[in-house]
């Protein structure tokens, strides 16, 4: 590798970790964010304990995956700044599993549009997805309207949202 490709290579390594570290950038979005309060807190444990082998499922994935990296989740120790906090978004299954099938479609406001991983959709299977979103759901205290599933056990895509999460 010549000098001038080993100092780009070595210039793109730094910025990214100044990227994921948030330095030089000011505060993260998600700082900006209030933490839920200890009662939300303790009813979104409620809701994970409450939620049963798919929601506790969903949990494992959460911290498998690396989601606890990026976003932040109270109720389960989580403390990641770069994504915005999932235990305040209070959308609903629908919309957390469009979120995590198709992150772009709909990014929320002052985060960038690229930052969250596409290919969760290939990575996971449809079991391992809808328990992801029953998590998220459960934590942010959206509806979880298990009764509108489809024959598949999937929910029928689209957006409720009106660009706010």
């Amino acid at each position: 590798m010549s000098p001038l490709r080993a100092a780009l290579a070595a210039l793109v390594v730094v910025l990214m970790g100044c990227a994921i570290l948030g330095l030089g950038m000011g505060e993260a979005p998600a700082e900006r964010e209030p933490a839920p309060s200890e009662d939300a807190v303790r009813a979104a444990r409620e809701r994970i304990a409450a939620g049963g082998a798919e929601v506790r499922r969903g949990e494992r994935l959460f911290t498998a995956q690396g989601c606890d990296r990026c976003h932040s989740i109270a109720a389960i120790g989580a403390g990641g700044k770069l994504g915005p906090r999932l235990d305040t978004i209070d959308d609903d299954l629908e919309d957390n599993l469009e979120s995590i099938e198709d992150p772009r479609d709909d990014t929320a406001d002052g985060y960038p549009e690229r930052l969250m991983p596409t290919d969760f959709g290939e990575r996971l299977d449809d079991e391992e997805l809808l328990a992801l979103a029953r998590f998220v759901t459960a934590v942010s205290s959206g509806e979880d309207e298990s009764d509108e599933d489809d024959e598949g056990g999937r929910r029928g895509r689209g957006r409720g949202r009106s660009g706010d999460g």
